[in-house]
């Protein structure tokens, strides 16, 4: 599917991208890579849905997170939010109108995996809870599957 964002900041450059990477300890997806650096985050011009995997359930994509001072879009302030009830493997790439994220999957067995994380049932720290997967639900198995699973309005009416 094709879509336009609008932009929350300026272009992202290979650099600022490799420190980031660097500073995390961490490698994206070439996929991912090339998203960040084409579009650096940014809100859809259109409403977008996605499906879970394998499931007729789904939400409404808000925003995608970038590089950015705009901080409900950055995705290192919404990684330092949210670290300690997320699991360590994942890092925040977008989240839904109902501020609930999805996150790409950095490490492990699953990398590149894309989930759907509950704000809702997330992990209380504050109980000695440690943050897994029981909150996360399956969106795609790649980003690029993710990308082409969004559908906007039009398109799901149509179908």
């Amino acid at each position: 599917m094709q879509f336009s964002l609008s932009k929350t900041d300026p272009t992202l450059s290979e650099n600022t991208l490799k420190c980031l990477e660097k500073y995390l300890s961490i490698k994206f997806p070439v996929s991912f890579r090339n998203f960040l650096l084409k579009f650096n985050g940014g809100r859809p011009c259109c409403r977008l849905e996605f499906n879970f995997y394998n499931s007729e359930d789904g939400s409404v994509l808000a925003a995608f997170l970038g590089i950015t001072p705009q901080e409900n879009y950055d995705l290192l302030n919404n990684l330092k939010n949210y670290q300690d009830i997320i699991p360590s493997n994942t890092v925040p790439i977008a989240y839904d109108t109902f501020s609930n994220l999805v996150l790409l999957s950095v490490k492990g067995q699953d990398y590149g995996k894309i989930y759907f994380w509950d704000h809702e049932r997330g992990a209380n720290t504050d109980n000695g809870e440690v943050a897994d997967y029981s909150n996360l639900t399956l969106i795609a198995d790649s980003f690029e599957e993710f990308i082409s699973s969004l559908k906007s309005y039009e398109e799901i009416g149509q179908s």
